[in-house]
């Protein structure tokens, strides 16, 4: 098991805190445990985010097991698992069901179209107003680590 803790400081030209260099890290690698703390330090507003993951095992299993995985090529099997992975994340901290973040299907069609705004992301059947607004830079953001390092 890899552990990490991560420091992110609240940019005020962007309005808000930069969570790629997390997504990143975790782009290749399986979620286990998030904690986050945050605090004020010199009036500066900052998260403390502690990472616990695990490496990705080689490719090996067969997308037999999951037919949303079928027909998908291996980083497109990865990004799915990853999107899966953040769903779950953020089913659990507002305390809702995973399919309420976003179905399989609906990540299935993220991974297939991999769109790179908020609009493309909203042609995206079942993706509102409501849940672009909510899950939608999450969404870009983990997209963007991904292909960064694809």
């Amino acid at each position: 098991m890899l552990m990490r803790v991560f420091s992110l400081v609240y940019d005020s030209a962007a309005g808000g805190f930069d969570a790629s260099v997390v997504n990143e890290f975790l782009y290749s690698r399986k979620l286990l445990r998030l904690e986050t703390a945050f605090f004020v330090h010199d009036g500066v507003p900052q998260w403390s985010v502690l990472v616990a993951c695990e490496e990705i095992l080689p490719e090996n299993e067969s997308a037999d097991k999951d037919p949303l995985e079928a027909g998908l090529n291996e980083w497109q099997r990865i990004l799915l698992r990853r999107l899966r992975e953040w769903r779950k994340a953020a089913a659990e901290k507002r305390g809702i069901p995973v399919f309420l973040v976003a179905t399989n299907r609906q990540l299935q069609e993220i991974v297939i179209k991999a769109p790179d705004s908020l609009e493309k992301l909203r042609s995206i059947r079942g993706l509102g107003q409501k849940k672009v607004k909510d899950y939608g830079k999450e969404i870009l953001e983990l997209l963007a680590a991904f292909f960064k390092k694809k």
